[in-house]
């Protein structure tokens, strides 16, 4: 059976290299460090697990052929200016150290009048290229699943999805910019004669448009602040005119405050289409426990505040949630089920809960999550609290993942990972049955959703694409397999098709979504 994943980037990082490596979406990217030169030839190293696993190929075409994905959400993105902003403020990329990572080409993206060109160029770059090196494969989209032909191995069908409302703008902060956006979908749309499936409202950078979630990882924090309040009038215009023509918004990357409304506009206008989140994790708590689980009490800073949550142990041994509000909440989980829609589960360490480095778990501190709610929202994410400062923290610390715990994990972390991953989909499970909604359906509304390719730190028992078959082998072997893990649970196993499950995770439930959607 083939694979699909739902969200997947294989042009972005070629876009980022110099005219002159000649990369095209087929091709292999590999980060290095040029340190000089060495017995009289320039020399070029590794740099780190981190940074490797981000910058290298994750998800190129040739890799998708490989792992047998002929069916996948093709992302298009033009990186935002405070993305190539924070890069060049590190040395290392400014004075072009890092092979691969081009600072001209950061600059351009600085300078440029324009994200929409930027845009084009991702998608340029795709038509451009759609035959692999060798001549045997192609790629393509597609804007019906009648187009899809599941026995063409050697064809890589893609499904049309963009991240950020910027990307269809010249510049978000123009008094023209909803204008801008209406224009552009258009003429993308008559240039391209393609489908567009979903778009991400917001991404990483704020917008005046809708709220996001703090998210970024590596640069400097303040760049990606959110400081908006929700959804605006314009948002909700343009979230109107998306549904008009048939695209989905992507809940992925809202505030909890935009979630919210986006999704009660959804149940009082738009009850007749899905709700979608392509590249989710989730935070392993209720709404109402949003700031409960806090390591400090907030502290504002700039327009924002600042908030720590603790990592609160997962359902399975070895695991952990991440709670910040870039997560899916389970009243959020249960209201997409209920919407016939379709969760794609990331494959990000970070989103999936796993702890970032830290020396301080030497001495066991706490494993934290850092991230910034909007001065304009913190009236509703901190309620019932007048003052955020008030917010009291975590009232139960030894049910917290902790330093020593992080420090037994780190040598195993291929192991580990999967635990991670298995513990987001045993939450999912246990949030449908709590729900009273039938989990015969519900795992039918989850699949895969990596985010490969994106700049993540992906897990690593699934490092890349090319793992993709090995790790559904692997997962479907754990579950029926592993007493451990239902008896954790709290979940029969008997309760839930494990074969139907895990078939579903890695293909046949975007399918039939899309079969149903296109």
């Amino acid at each position: 059976m083939p694979l699909f994943d739902f969200h997947i980037h294989p042009s972005l990082k070629e876009l980022l290299s110099p005219a002159s490596a000649a990369l095209t979406p087929w091709s292999k990217k590999e980060a290095k460090l040029s340190i000089g030169k060495l017995f009289g030839q320039e020399t070029q190293i590794g740099i780190n697990a981190l940074f490797n696993h981000a910058l290298n190929s994750q998800a190129n075409l040739t890799q998708l052929q490989k792992a047998g994905i002929n069916l996948a959400g093709i992302v298009l993105y033009a990186i935002e200016k405070n993305i190539a902003e924070g890069v060049l403020s590190r040395k290392v990329a400014s004075k072009g150290k890092i092979k691969l990572l081009d600072p001209a080409t950061l600059k351009l993206i600085l300078q440029s009048p324009s994200y929409y060109s930027w845009l084009c160029k991702n998608m340029d770059s795709l038509l451009k290229n759609a035959v692999s090196p060798d001549g045997k494969s192609r790629f393509r989209f597609i804007n019906s699943m009648t187009e899809y032909d599941q026995s063409a191995t050697n064809v890589i069908h893609g499904i049309c999805l963009v991240e950020g409302i910027h990307c269809f703008m010249d510049d978000p902060e123009s008094p023209d910019a909803e204008q801008a956006f209406y224009r552009n979908m258009d003429d993308f749309q008559n240039r391209y004669q393609t489908r567009i499936v979903a778009i991400n409202l917001a991404h990483m950078q704020s917008v005046p448009f809708c709220n996001h979630a703090f998210g970024i990882q590596f640069i400097e924090d303040a760049l990606f602040y959110p400081k908006g309040a929700g959804i605006t009038d314009s948002g909700t215009r343009i979230i109107k005119e998306l549904y008009s023509r048939n695209i989905l918004p992507d809940l992925k990357h809202l505030s909890f405050v935009s979630r919210k409304q986006l999704i009660q506009l959804h149940k009082t206008e738009f009850q007749a289409y899905p709700l979608l989140c392509t590249h989710a994790g989730f935070a392993g708590v209720s709404m109402r426990n949003r700031s409960a689980q806090l390591y400090e009490k907030p502290v504002r800073r700039q327009g924002v505040w600042e908030i720590r949550h603790v990592k609160r142990r997962g359902h399975l041994a070895q695991s952990a949630f991440n709670h910040s509000s870039i997560n899916l909440y389970d009243e959020e989980i249960v209201d997409i089920l209920r919407s016939v829609g379709l969760i794609g589960l990331s494959l990000d360490q970070r989103i999936l809960g796993f702890p970032a480095d830290n020396i301080g778990y030497q001495w066991n501190i706490l494993p934290t999550d850092l991230e910034y709610i909007s001065e304009a929202e913190a009236a509703e994410f901190f309620h019932p609290f007048a003052d955020p400062a008030d917010v009291s923290i975590i009232k139960d610390p030894d049910s917290a993942l902790t330093g020593d715990e992080v420090l037994e994990q780190e040598p195993v972390t291929n192991e580990v990972h999967y635990s991670y991953f298995l513990n987001q989909l045993i939450h999912f499970l246990r949030v449908a049955k709590q729900a009273r909604f039938p989990l015969d359906k519900a795992i039918r509304q989850i699949c895969i959703g990596s985010d490969f390719d994106g700049l993540i730190n992906p897990i690593d028992c699934c490092n890349n694409a090319t793992e993709l078959p090995a790790f559904r082998t692997e997962i479907h072997h754990r579950l029926k397999r592993g007493k451990k893990i239902w008896e954790q649970a709290g979940i029969s196993k008997s309760e839930v098709d494990l074969d139907g499950l895990v078939e579903g995770l890695f293909y046949e439930n975007a399918v039939r979504f899309l079969r149903k959607w296109m």
